[in-house]
């Protein structure tokens, strides 16, 4: 699930990730937010973005059963 919403946040596109949260019903900490930033930077000209990093909290723990995913994006013009 991660990766689907990763993949719309990387093509910039609100609505694709409006798509994937709906469609695989990703639970993710403030879709909305994400989404209102995706349109604001696209106002403002962004031109792509970048996966800087993507863990989870199993690469800590080691229990991979039920994990919370954190990633970092740059967005840039």
């Amino acid at each position: 699930e991660d990766q689907k919403a990763l993949e719309a946040i990387l093509s910039l596109s609100p609505k694709d990730l409006t798509r994937a949260v709906s469609r695989y019903r990703i639970s993710m900490c403030g879709p909305g937010p994400v989404m209102a930033m995706l349109t604001a930077t696209s106002l403002l000209g962004a031109k792509k973005a970048a996966l800087l990093k993507y863990a989870t909290s199993g690469d800590i723990t080691g229990d991979y059963e039920a994990v919370v995913g954190y990633a970092s994006v740059i967005i840039e013009k």
